[in-house]
């Protein structure tokens, strides 16, 4: 029990320092690739270097995240492979220790990763993420910030079969310009409703009592008859109050990226997307994929773990490479899957997930190679 013991601490103590050292090392990769990809960008357009700074430090975790699966997967082998070349794995084998108490320590560590990763996700770097989107749009590709505000040509479904249409919509301001917002029959034949305006202007979002409140300057609204006649005629010069479907802001003024929202955002913003009708699954496929990552870092992990444990002196290089080659598959096989999930031809959850179902597989095979590998 007590080298077991001495075990587990040995493990985690290789295991930390070698995260530790290849997160450092894939940080400054990522830095200097993002500052070469970024370069004549800035120069061109005389970015300050305090907001370039800035945004190579917002941006900076959010990539750190997505490398998380080959980070473990290199601390893996070099932590438990080391061990393993120098014949101490050996040594515990022969000595009945099954593979799996040897990799109780380094399951608790990727337990722990994948914990943080998705701690960090939820509260910290969805804002770091849309933050740095913010300072690459105004200062590296030196767009104004009136055009950061604004959304140009409008045409959305809101609640119903209502649609709106306008030329512009300010989301500082939250107003909507040259607004016309238009109720249609069930069967979408006819004209119910439409409302036109100078400008319309947002009072307040109120989801509880399901409305918002906005102000119509110089409002004419026309009302029609199941058949399509005008049953009434309303002008008016000056403003004019009028409510409106819940959450319409967030409809109008919307350019946030899944990576820039945490998962309940995301899970709100899929909601009120898919009560107008809006199609969601780009959108569930990338919620989902939130809760999977994580999942899938302890998955690749034991991949690699097997490979580790039956490192020796004479395949180091073979195993080494073997479990490297299995982290790059993950993101490819979740690439190929999240791009189904996209485009609609496979069920988002399902697009999610079956990745990480193959590697639960394949991590449960390559584990039970791990023991007895010796004999």
């Amino acid at each position: 029990m007590l080298r077991l013991r001495i075990l587990d601490r040995h493990l985690l103590r290789e295991f930390w320092l070698a995260f530790t050292a290849v997160l450092a090392f894939c940080a400054l990769l990522l830095l200097v690739a993002s500052i070469f990809d970024k370069f004549q960008e800035m120069v061109e357009n005389n970015t300050p270097w305090n907001m370039a700074a800035l945004y190579f430090l917002c941006s900076l975790p959010f990539k750190l995240i997505q490398v998380i699966p080959i980070v473990v997967t290199l601390a893996v082998l070099f932590s438990v492979g080391t061990l393993a070349r120098n014949n101490e794995i050996l040594a515990f084998l022969t000595n009945g220790v099954h593979s799996l108490r040897i990799a109780a320590p380094i399951v608790a560590a990727g337990l722990a990763v994948a914990a943080g990763v998705f701690v960090l996700n939820e509260f910290f770097v969805y804002r770091l993420e849309e933050r740095a989107r913010y300072l690459e749009r105004r200062y590296i590709e030196a767009k104004s910030e009136a055009k950061l505000l604004t959304r140009k040509d409008i045409f959305t479904r809101g609640l119903a079969n209502r649609f709106y249409l306008m030329k512009l919509y300010e989301t500082r301001e939250q107003r909507m310009y040259r607004p016309q917002i238009v109720d249609m029959t069930d069967d979408y034949s006819t004209l119910r409703q439409r409302i036109e305006a100078r400008y319309a202007t947002l009072v307040a979002n109120r989801p509880e009592e399901n409305r918002s409140e906005w102000i119509l300057t110089d409002p004419r609204i026309w009302s029609f008859d199941e058949q399509g006649n005008l049953r009434s005629f309303y002008e008016k010069v000056g403003d004019h109050t009028v409510y409106l479907e819940p959450d319409l802001p967030i409809i109008l003024g919307q350019r946030k990226k899944p990576e820039e929202m945490n998962f309940f955002e995301l899970a709100r913003h899929i909601g009120i997307l898919a009560a107008r009708q809006q199609p969601v699954n780009e959108l569930v496929t990338d919620w989902q994929r939130k809760l999977a990552m994580p999942v899938g870092i302890v998955l690749v992990m034991l991949v690699g773990f097997s490979y580790a444990m039956r490192t020796r002196a004479g395949n180091a290089m073979s195993m080494f490479g073997r479990g490297i080659v299995w982290a790059i598959l993950y993101y490819a096989v979740s690439a190929f899957f999240a791009a189904l999930g996209h485009s609609e031809a496979l069920n988002p959850y399902i697009a999610a997930w079956l990745p990480n179902i193959i590697f639960a597989a394949l991590a449960a095979r390559y584990v039970q190679k791990s023991y007895g590998w010796f004999e």
